[in-house]
């Protein structure tokens, strides 16, 4: 009998309401080749940086031990993603050609210029990042002797920041060499969508997470983040 209450006492232990937070590794993930960097040109892209999260669990369903049924948690979290630098060469657009009935410009497809016309170059020096709120469910599993597993999922309100100066190499369409263009995305608050997993050694947890933030529509200088999605490989402590 004691034995029995002991277990169950043990087993209990578990809150309802708790804190959690966590430092990681991140990976941003590129909107593509010809947004602020050009494959086929001299270019400098890390996407790798380090983030943090810090927020609250809620313990809505226990799950049993050792079985397959699982329980349930609520995470409301805020992730910071850390920033990006890249550095790239980049011709003209073929748009700037095509746009005037001429052939010319960037291409994707080859990684070239159209026709060997690359029209004027300038170098493009980007920064940026993503911070996010996120609320996902977790179905989670109790595998025995502390040790949990879990999937999450739900939508995240995220903001990009995204500033590329961009640098004239010669006289000619954008001024004299070294005339500087400065292109901004203005921050603002967008609706995206947050998806991990995890496992934990009771208040230890190591998470695996990917924000989904989907670029939009963008005009003139309005223009868009150069990435769509960042992940996250966080340790984590809750208490």
């Amino acid at each position: 009998m004691s034995l029995g209450c002991a277990a169950a006492s043990a087993h209990a232990e578990q809150s309802w309401f708790g804190f959690e937070a966590g430092l990681g590794v991140t990976s941003a993930t590129p909107v593509g080749d010809g947004v602020y960097f050009s494959k086929g040109f001299s270019h400098s892209t890390p996407n790798g940086s380090y983030g943090g999260r810090a927020g609250i669990v809620l313990n809505a369903i226990e799950a049993p031990p050792r079985s397959w049924k699982p329980g349930l948690r609520f995470h409301l979290t805020y992730s910071n993603f850390g920033k990006v630098k890249w550095s790239s060469m980049n011709p003209q657009d073929a748009a700037d050609f095509s746009n005037v009935g001429q052939q010319g410009g960037y291409s994707v497809v080859t990684q070239s210029c159209v026709d060997n016309n690359c029209g004027d170059f300038r170098k493009f020096d980007s920064t940026g990042g993503m911070q996010a709120i996120s609320l996902t469910f977790e179905p989670y599993w109790d595998l025995g002797s502390g040790w949990q597993i879990g999937v999450e999922a739900g939508p995240a309100l995220y903001k990009s920041t995204w500033t590329a100066i961009a640098t004239a190499q010669s006289d000619g369409i954008f001024g004299p060499a070294g005339t500087q263009e400065t292109l901004t995305h203005p921050p603002r608050i967008q609706l995206g969508a947050l998806f991990g997993a995890s496992i934990a050694k009771g208040p230890f947890s190591v998470r695996a997470n990917y924000l989904y933030a989907p670029i939009g529509a963008w005009q003139g200088k309005n223009v868009p983040a150069g990435i769509k999605g960042e992940f996250m490989l966080s340790a984590n402590y809750t208490f």
